[in-house]
């Protein structure tokens, strides 16, 4: 009896120790990752086991080993650009060779699409554009994210306001969604609800651009996009219409750019560091007027007859534009990341420098980034993910666009032929400028505007898996974000400037503090049910909210004591304080159904309220809908030509605020007979305004040929906007002159296409090519109130009007009437009779661009970007201020023509100098200014050689790649648009009023060279 218990403990023990050895078993899997096609090795492939995402990646040789639990699994191998692919591995499998076929058309690609939404492209029933890092960043470097973003977007119009270094650029997706609201997109960053705003920086004080024909901001601003290291970002999603962008109901009626940051990865450390190099020069320079005693005098009179004199007899004519414009300014970007992590945590870190001088002396742009990723996975249930990054950048934008003093460059720059000396002399002293009230070599150089920023984003994300059964699923989601900066602005303008000098009070200091936070969670849950091998559902519910504050304080100085730079050390000090808030609530419920990813079908509804609307309490509903019907999975298809075929359309609405304050009637400091009171402004406030609505239907349908050698995606789309916000005058006996209320309705309609081609797969030699296409037309289809102004400065210079029937974006100035056989109009003293009439728009006819990638030998990688802007005026003051100064290159020309009504209205001739021509218009014509902002630019260019792998490993075997390259943006541009660049815009981020020029900051062409290290 003792026996037999004695061997039953032994079997028991046996069989212990077995099932433990099998409960800890770990087997080792080699291989090497290739393409299908060309067999070239993938160096930095990501190998995953799919049930605990532990992974690795493949060396300089393709080649990668892993170590994986139990004694079989699954690997799953992705690469950008290719199809990912699941692999059965067990402790027999030895030496895979893993071959991953090119997913030219993305067909695979996971789009991100809303709050805790995601889908395959192939599955997609909107149009959602995608932006990948390496088509971001793949080609050359720019100053900014939004930089980078021109021509890659299909049904975007972006414009820079500025050739300033730091950025500023205007994005309006599908056209023109507001005349008062905001019309920029809404940026989401790792769940962060990013600040955008484009704050002034108070040289208004000086300039007095506002005191003119428009009271607008005219101060070069930066919108905060640009805070954003392009470096780090993995991808972008643009979601252009209401239809795609509902889910986010009242704040996206402009569209959502969703961009998410790069994440660590599991294996071994790895590191990249890179450093570009390179300087930046002027695009297009005017020229300047060849003076003779004779234009000299008639323009400058004896002072200018006297002045050209002295340089005549000296041989001193300037070239200004060279003085001023004439920096090749060094520009500098370095990079350092590391990615590493275990089978639970992984990291990603990252730091940037950036230091990059403008054309302009003195001017130039400074950032420094860290960012720290950090994603861990607590339990099979339970993953929290960390994104942190912190900014610190420095910008000298110059003193540039409108003014009414004098004082910026630009209006200085028109008042200055080439025959005057305002160089410093040996001791350092400026000359006053004999023309102008200030010198624009003594501001550039005496003069300073700084504007610094410091700014942390960070987010949270916990999912928790709350059911997790075979044929179901549960999850719960977190998300809150934090984007917090504070923004100084300081300007000196020192006693000793000319301008300065003319005042009472010589010296001004100028200083804006502005402290914004946003903060914003969404709770959601998200249930996956499975009811067969062929139809699932996928189910959201949730809650959002979303607050902000901001507090601008700005200080003027005038009569600063000595040298001091302290505001409070002047003669009189004014302080003026803006402080916005906003509080946002919302929920959002969304089904998603799919039947064999051959039909797919969401509905989805948001309702939001809102402290910007007259109810606070009020929920304004958003509903969406999309189908999708892939028909390549039908069973009755047996065309093997075509790989994918899908048709869709989609549905959505979505909401724009009221700008802060419109439902209140403010009040005002004043003096009362000697003591302190307020009185109420002259706008009143409305206690029922409410959101603009904007409903979008879109329709289109993807192609994709066999291999992926060609996808075509066409959509077209109509975009409703209703219960505009407008303003309105009131009746004098109210004792108001204006109220805003909701009115109106405004429509766009428009094409995208976007063509991918590969016309050449070889192992030695690969071209891939996408051309992309896009218009849109918009039109104001009901307006309660008469046509007005939105932009400008008054009539007989060009404006932008907004009138029932026409365009959004009309141009509108002053011409002579002319007859129905075309015939000059006069009245009975024979005058020519002036109306005002549509000259121009802002809408470019259409866009396209094309883009081409070359991989020559595997080693070599040759890539540009063209774009096409057909149609689209500006209005260009720069040449009016030329003209009334005497200085226009072109003065003495006479290749100018206009109409032969224009010309028989002022009295001119064919042969009259095109100076003379433009100003005898001036109160006839604005056509004069109304110009072709056409162009044909080459967007980026770059040459990179990666060196092969077969000498990596002689060098170091820990080296994964070295790439050496040179590239370069905006190398050249052809345009008929008669001044700097015919992108600018004097008026910033304005909903409609952006093609306006005055004297901008001329924008450059950048050239780098490149390294980059990975180890």
């Amino acid at each position: 009896m003792d026996m037999y218990k004695s061997y039953k403990s032994l079997f028991v023990l046996a069989v212990m120790l077995l099932y433990s050895n099998i409960a800890l078993a770990q087997f080792t899997v080699s291989g090497t990752v290739v393409d299908e096609r060309t067999g070239e090795l993938l160096v930095g492939a990501n190998i995953f086991h799919a049930e605990t995402s532990a992974g690795t990646t493949t060396n300089v040789d393709g080649e990668f080993s892993i170590e994986l639990p139990g004694t079989e699994a699954i690997l799953r191998i992705s690469y950008v650009g290719y199809i990912a692919k699941n692999i059965n591995v067990d402790i027999n499998t030895e030496d895979l060779v893993i071959e991953l076929s090119s997913d030219v058309a993305n067909l695979e690609e996971v789009v991100v699409t809303g709050l805790a939404s995601s889908i395959k492209r192939e599955n997609l029933a909107n149009a959602v554009t995608s932006i990948s890092s390496d088509e971001l960043r793949g080609t050359t470097q720019s100053q900014t994210l939004s930089s980078d973003l021109y021509g890659k977007i299909p049904g975007a119009n972006i414009s820079a306001n500025s050739g300033a270094p730091g950025g500023g650029i205007s994005m309006k997706l599908r056209g023109v969604t507001t005349i008062n609201g905001s019309s920029e997109p809404l940026y989401i960053v790792d769940g962060i609800y990013m600040n955008n705003d484009a704050i002034p920086n108070g040289s208004n004080a000086v300039t007095a651009a506002a005191a003119g024909g428009s009271a607008s901001n005219q101060d070069n601003a930066v919108n905060r996009i640009a805070d954003l290291n392009p470096d780090e970002i993995e991808s972008i999603e643009i979601l252009k219409g209401a239809s795609a962008a509902a889910i986010y109901g009242q704040r996206a009626s402009s569209g959502v750019v969703i961009i998410q940051t790069k994440r660590g990865s599991g294996g071994q450390p790895q590191f990249s560091v890179s450093q570009s190099l390179g300087f930046n020069t002027i695009i297009k320079k005017l020229g300047s007027r060849d003076f003779t005693a004779e234009t000299a005098e008639a323009a400058f009179g004896p002072t200018g007859l006297d002045l050209f004199n002295d340089a005549q007899s000296s041989g001193r004519f300037l070239d200004y534009e060279e003085l001023m414009y004439g920096q090749e300014g060094m520009l500098s970007q370095t990079q350092i990341s590391s990615s590493f992590g275990n089978e639970s945590t992984s990291f990603y870190v990252s730091g940037s420098l950036q230091d990059d001088e403008g054309i302009i002396p003195t001017t130039g742009y400074e950032k420094q980034s860290i960012r720290a990723n950090i994603d861990h996975r607590f339990t099979d249930d339970l993953t929290i993910k960390v994104s942190s990054n912190y900014i610190h950048s420095e910008s000298r934008r110059g003193l540039t666009n409108n003014d009414n003093t004098g004082t910026t460059f630009g209006v200085s720059m028109v008042a200055t032929p080439n025959f005057i000396d305002l160089r410093p002399d040996a001791s350092g002293v400026y000359p006053n400028h004999p023309f102008n009230s200030a010198n624009q070599l003594q501001t550039r150089d005496l003069f300073s505007n700084g504007e610094f920023v410091n700014r942390v984003l960070t987010s949270v994300e916990v999912d928790y898996s709350i059911i997790k059964q075979s044929n179901h699923a549960l999850n719960f989601r977190f998300t809150g974000g934090v984007d917090h900066f504070s923004q100084n602005n300081k300007l000196v303008f020192p006693s000793e400037l000319q301008f300065e000098q003319a005042s009472g009070a010589p010296g001004t200091l100028i200083e804006t503090n502005t402290n914004n936070l946003n903060t914003n969670t969404s709770a959601l849950l998200v249930h996956n049910f499975t009811a067969s091998d062929r139809l699932s559902f996928v189910s959201q519910a949730g809650y959002t909210s979303f607050n902000n504050d901001q507090n601008r304080v700005l200080n003027v100085s005038n009569g600063v004591l000595g040298t001091q730079t302290n505001v409070d050390q002047a003669v009189s000090v004014r302080v003026d304080q803006t402080k916005i808030f906003q509080r946002d609530r919302g929920f959002f419920l969304q089904e998603e159904v799919n039947y064999a990813d051959t039909y797919i079908a969401t509905v989805g509804l948001r309702g939001d309220k809102s402290d910007r609307n007259g109810d606070v309490n009020k929920i304004y509903l958003y509903p969406k809908a999309s189908l999708a019907w892939n028909i390549t999975n039908e069973n009755f298809w047996s065309t093997d030509a075509i790989d994918n075929l899908k048709f869709r359309v989609a549905y959505g609405q979505t909401g724009n605020l009221s700008t802060f304050g419109a439902k209140f009637t403010s009040l005002a400091p004043n003096n009362i007979g000697g003591l302190g009171g307020v009185l109420l402004t002259n706008i009143r406030g409305v206690e029922n305004i409410k959101p603009e609505r904007q409903k979008e239907i879109e329709g289109g349908f993807d192609i994709t040929l066999k291999d992926g050698i060609a996808s075509l995606e066409l959509t077209v789309y109509q975009k409703q906007i209703e219960d505009m916000l407008l303003q309105r005058e009131l009746e004098p006996s109210t004792g108001f002159s204006f109220e805003s209320f909701n009115a109106g309705e405004m429509r766009n309609r428009g094409i995208e296409v976007s063509l991918n081609l590969l016309p050449v797969n070889r192992r030695n030699f690969n071209w891939n090519a996408n051309i992309n296409f896009w218009k849109n037309v918009s039109k104001v289809t009901d307006l309660p109130v008469p046509a007005f102004d939105v932009g400008g400065f008054g009539t007989s210079l060009g404006v932008y009007r907004i009138e029932e029937g026409k365009s959004a974006t009309q141009i509108v100035g002053l011409d002579p009437q002319i007859d129905n056989n075309g015939n000059l109009v006069t009245d009975g003293n024979g005058n020519p009779v002036i109306i005002p009439k549509k000259l121009g728009d802002g809408e470019p006819d259409f866009q396209m661009s094309m883009s081409n990638e070359f991989k020559i030998y595997r080693n070599i990688d040759f890539s540009f970007l063209l774009h096409w802007k057909q149609g689209g005026d500006m209005i260009n003051l720069t040449e009016l201020l030329f003209d009334l100064n005497g200085t226009t290159p072109d003065y003495d020309d006479t290749d100018l023509t206009f109409k032969d009504y224009q010309n028989q209205a002022a009295g001119i001739t064919d042969d009259t100098p095109n100076g003379i021509k433009r100003l005898s218009l001036l109160g006839i014509s604005t056509d004069q200014f109304v110009q072709d902002a056409s162009y044909l630019r080459l967007r980026e260019i770059g040459l990179y050689y990666n060196i092969p792998s077969s000498l990596l490993g002689n060098i170091s075997s820990g080296l994964r790649g070295i790439r050496l390259g040179a590239s370069a943006t905006n190398l050249f541009t052809f345009s008929p648009y008669r001044s700097y660049d015919p992108e600018a815009s004097n008026f910033g981020n304005q909903p409609i009023a952006q093609g306006i020029e005055v004297a901008p900051y001329p924008s450059s062409k950048q050239y780098y060279f490149h390294f980059k290290i990975d180890f």
